[in-house]
Order: structure tokens, then C-alpha cells, then sequence
């Protein structure tokens, strides 16, 4: 026979186990259906239009985004940066984004503020991180604390190796450039 407080304890760590299991669920929910800043509306603009004729023009940006798996990256991503699962606060710009932006600021050599600064002028880096016309580019310092999360949960480093696996079991790589126009995919030898 349990006596009352061992049957209380077994009680209480059921309802513990439970309640953890239910956020477990409802994380899992959120990280599936839970919408981000900038998701493109399928109802577009008329200035898309005009912007995809002239988005393809630059090459370099729309080969990387073919060549590259991103639903894989953008899995990786949400286990690490968890900023936007809840419903508490204002929506988060997605991870992908974020991430899109930070290889924009490696290939160029570029400073968060100057990568806020391109995607926001150029239409072929706004349509490589999935950003219409008039969305809203996240900020430097936003950039810059995604960056840093990344950074603290030895994620950068892991998740930028997996991308550039990607380009190299397709016998890529990334010429680095100090201009929008130096950067470009080439062929490994």
C-alpha cells in the first residue's frame, strides 16, 4: 500500500512529465505552423513583376539558391534560434532569412550595417533571402544578435560547414568578393 505522500510525489511528477510532454507538442506546433515576419504573401504586388525582369539579370544569386537545400538549413536553424515560437511578443523575421543575410555579408566582406544596407538597395540580394519589394529588411542589429546567438550555441560554425557541403558535393564554391559584382559560383576543380 502507497502511503499518502509517496502517492502525492507520483502524482505530482506525472503531472510534471505532462505538462512537459504538452510544451514539447505545442513547440513542436508552433516551430511548424507559427508564421515569421516577411513570409511572402501569395498576393503580390504589381512591382513584383517588374522586379523578377529585372532580378534576373545577377546570375550568382539565383544559382546558389537553386543549388542549395535550404529546407535542410532552415531545420537546422529553427532547432538553434527558437526567437518567434512563441505567441508572446512581436513576430520574429525567420531564421532562413537572418542566415541569407549573414552568407550576403561573408561572400562581400561586409558589416552587418552594410548588409542591411544591400539587401535593402539591391533587388537581386532582396529576392535571394526570399524578401519581396516591400517587405521590411531586418535591421543590423537584429542581424548582429543572430549572429551572436549562433555564435554562443557553437551553431555558426556547424551549420555555414553544412552549407558549404552542400556547394561542394556539387563540385562548387563561393569566390569570396569585396563588391557586389566580385562574388560568383564557380566550378572545383
Amino acid at each position: 500500500m502507497l502511503s499518502k505522500s509517496r502517492l502525492l510525489k507520483i502524482l505530482r511528477f506525472c503531472r510534471f512529465g505532462f505538462q512537459r510532454l504538452v510544451n514539447q507538442v505545442y513547440l513542436l506546433y508552433l516551430r511548424t505552423v507559427k508564421s515569421y515576419k516577411n513570409i511572402n504573401d501569395p498576393q503580390r504586388s504589381f512591382v513584383s513583376a517588374f522586379v523578377e525582369k529585372h532580378v534576373e539579370k545577377n546570375q550568382f544569386f539565383r544559382k546558389v539558391k537553386k543549388v542549395i537545400d535550404w529546407a535542410s538549413i532552415d531545420r537546422e536553424l529553427k532547432q538553434v534560434y527558437t526567437k518567434g515560437m512563441s505567441d508572446r511578443g512581436a513576430r520574429a523575421y525567420a531564421p532562413l532569412l537572418l542566415f541569407k543575410m549573414l552568407l550576403i555579408s561573408e561572400w562581400y566582406g561586409l558589416s552587418d550595417t552594410q548588409t542591411e544596407s544591400m539587401v535593402n538597395d539591391s533587388l537581386s540580394a532582396m529576392k535571394f533571402c526570399d524578401l519581396t519589394i516591400e517587405d521590411k529588411v531586418p535591421g543590423h542589429s537584429t542581424l548582429s544578435r543572430f549572429k551572436k546567438e549562433l555564435r554562443e550555441k557553437d551553431a555558426y560554425e556547424s551549420i555555414m560547414l553544412k552549407f558549404t557541403n552542400q556547394l561542394e558535393d556539387q563540385n562548387l564554391s563561393i569566390e569570396n568578393g569585396s563588391a557586389r559584382v566580385d562574388a560568383r559560383l564557380k566550378k572545383g576543380s
